[in-house]
Formats: structure tokens, C-alpha cells, sequence
């Protein structure tokens, strides 16, 4: 778990997750799920797919968190890092209504960075829990057996 080239591989997986969600939130009619999916669902799905690829060898509640919580915070910046300049591009050309709000919150890069932070862990938080929820039922599934 403490392993530093895991530590490093989750990180990547998790931002190019996050990067790849932020090209789906990109869709105005489905924006919302998929930041949704972003803020409650990345974390279970990293750790379901870690596990599939045999990388963690058993999940337990405590590795639930930690990587829940990194998966969370990583994938949010990852979606930053893709979603605010292509959504600015997008509102200066087009002038697409759904993103009005990020042509205000793009020139002002002192909110920006900090609401970025704060996203970032709520989104570590929320997905922290997710994970839990995931390697509970791995262990209770793993009991029933």
C-alpha cells in the first residue's frame, strides 16, 4: 500500500480519469451527471479496478479510504486541469450559456485556485466514503463466502 510507484500509477490513473470525465462534463445536457459521477463515483471505481488488474491483493476498509480519498482529490484535479480552459474556449466562441459561470470564475485566478482546493477535498471526502462503502462489501461478500 505504501509502495511508491502504486502511490504513483494511482495518482495517473485517477487524473486521466478525471480527464477523461471532464470531456464527458463538456456535454451541456449531461454535465451534471457526469460531475456527479466525478465528485461520489471515481473512488470505488479505481479501487474496483486495481483489484481487477490483482494490484491490491485484499481490500480491507482502511485501503477503501486512502485510496477513495486519493482517487477523489487526484481525479478532481486532473478534471480541472482539462475542464476550465476547454470550457472558456468553448464560451468564448460559441457563447454557450452553460458555461457562462466559468468565463467569470476563469479571470479571476485568485478564486479559482482556492476553489479548486476546497473541490478537490470535498471530492476526496465524498469518494473516501464511496471507497469505504466499496471494500465494506468486498469484506462482507468475502465473509459470506
Amino acid at each position: 500500500m505504501t509502495d511508491k510507484s502504486f502511490l504513483k500509477m494511482l495518482i495517473i490513473f485517477s487524473m486521466i480519469t478525471g480527464a477523461i470525465i471532464s470531456i464527458i462534463t463538456l456535454i451541456p445536457p449531461i454535465m451534471w451527471l457526469a460531475f456527479t459521477i466525478l465528485m461520489f463515483f471515481t473512488g470505488p471505481f479505481v479501487l474496483i479496478y486495481l483489484k481487477k488488474l490483482n494490484l491490491i491483493k485484499t481490500i480491507n476498509t482502511q485501503a477503501g479510504l486512502i485510496i477513495g480519498s486519493i482517487s477523489g482529490a487526484c481525479s478532481f484535479i486532473g478534471f480541472s486541469i482539462i475542464f476550465f480552459p476547454v470550457a472558456f474556449i468553448l464560451q468564448l466562441i460559441f457563447k454557450i450559456q452553460a458555461y457562462i459561470w466559468v468565463k467569470v470564475v476563469f479571470f479571476n485566478i485568485g478564486f479559482l485556485i482556492p476553489m479548486i482546493i476546497l473541490t478537490a477535498l470535498i471530492s476526496a471526502l465524498l469518494n473516501a466514503f464511496s471507497g469505504f462503502l466499496i471494500s465494506y462489501c468486498y469484506e462482507y461478500l468475502k465473509t459470506k463466502k
